[in-house]
């Protein structure tokens, strides 16, 4: 094998690992579809969960709280979440971004 190729197949690799998930899927809670129900809340919620992972949300300022807040309940759909706690109340205003993010568990 080249140095060439092996530099090539090096590069995919890493091209890949780059590109996969940062929350590995629970077997035990499939991804869902955007536009799942989520509920959100600010403390952790009064019932028995499992945590999946952090999820972020960046929007232009410009858009609205519920589209935003929706685009957070999305990514918590993908990793087969139906709840995403401590979420505060305003999101951070990072330049000109608003940013909420929160964990995302799944009800037990």
């Amino acid at each position: 094998m080249t140095l060439h190729r092996s530099v090539v197949r090096l590069g995919a690799a890493a091209l890949l690992a780059a590109c996969a998930s940062s929350h590995p899927t629970n077997a035990r809670y499939p991804a869902l579809p955007e536009g799942c129900p989520v509920r959100v809340f600010e403390e952790a919620p009064g019932v028995p969960t499992e945590n999946l992972g952090t999820v972020r949300e960046r929007c232009a300022t410009d858009v609205s709280r519920e589209d935003c807040l929706r685009g957070l309940k999305d990514q918590a759909c993908r990793l087969g979440a139906d709840v995403v706690w401590g979420v505060a109340d305003a999101p951070r205003v990072i330049g000109d971004k608003n940013e909420w993010d929160g964990r995302a568990a799944h009800t037990k």
